[in-house]
């Protein structure tokens, strides 16, 4: 589990980043936490992720996370960011999660490589130049590289942001499966689609503090909590039909509800 408490952190410039953050994320659940552009979304994952200096107290599985080692820190939590292009340092793909795992002191780095590929379906790239690959395949091999260590918690800064809709189709497809092998999902969105994946929904303000803590039923239930929102179409005609079925919200679904 990672914990924090009374989580702040302020820009070089003295501005305020997060202010009095405490929040508890568990393993086998997706968070997404979404606010308004500078709301500090970014700079919470970083937070965690051990890349800020913050003041306050986060923990992961009780142990204050400043004192434990890097490299140990970075085999139980990994963090993709919102460009993949950012994060793509090689021309093969073996040589980019290869180089991850030396980093780290991994021993059997083939099977690692081949497992990490597979869980994103992405095996058959393994000799492909990543610059490459669309965007949506990019950052399928991010998503790898952070899986070739068995990490606890994988935190995503709106990885879906520039990519199609297929390419965000595949990525919604691997958050559930990592969820389903008990992982932790944290992930930072503006888009209110992705909001369906989540178990817990956290909001924060201009401010940069927490707004709310919500389910996804109630916040679809009561748009006033979107109110800071662009709502999209879909969800606008799902609230006024009174269709709340959670579980699949495929456009061909939400077209033969709203016939009816």
């Amino acid at each position: 589990m990672i914990k924090l408490k009374d989580v702040n952190y302020k820009y070089k410039e003295g501005n305020d980043g997060l202010k009095n953050i405490n929040l508890e994320f568990s393993k086998g659940e997706i968070n997404a936490i979404i606010g308004e552009n500078g709301c500090g979304k970014s700079t919470l994952l970083s937070c965690i992720a051990g890349l800020n200096k913050y003041h306050g107290l986060i923990t992961l599985d009780g142990l204050d996370i400043k004192k434990i080692k890097n490299i140990d820190l970075r085999k139980k939590i990994g963090i993709v960011f919102q460009n993949p292009n950012n994060q793509i340092v090689f021309n093969k793909v073996y040589d980019e999660l290869k180089f991850t795992l030396t980093n780290l002191g991994e021993n059997d780095i083939d099977n690692r490589i081949k497992k990490s590929l597979d869980m994103v379906s992405m095996s058959s790239f393994i000799e492909a130049n990543p610059y490459n690959l669309s965007m949506g395949q990019k950052q399928r091999i991010n998503l790898a590289n952070v899986l070739t260590t068995d990490k606890d918690f994988l935190l995503l800064d709106e990885v879906t942001s520039m990519i199609d809709n297929n390419g965000k189709q595949e990525i919604y497809k691997i958050i559930l499966d990592l969820k389903k092998n008990n992982k932790g999902i944290i992930m930072c969105t503006n888009q209110i689609e992705e909001l369906i994946l989540a178990d817990k929904i956290i909001i924060l303000n201009k401010e940069h503090q927490i707004k709310g803590i919500y389910t996804k039923e109630e916040i679809f239930t009561n748009f006033d909590y979107l109110k800071d929102f662009e709502i999209p179409l879909k969800f606008q005609l799902i609230h006024k039909i009174g269709y709340h079925n959670l579980k699949d919200l495929s456009d061909k679904e939400i077209l033969k509800h709203v016939s009816k």
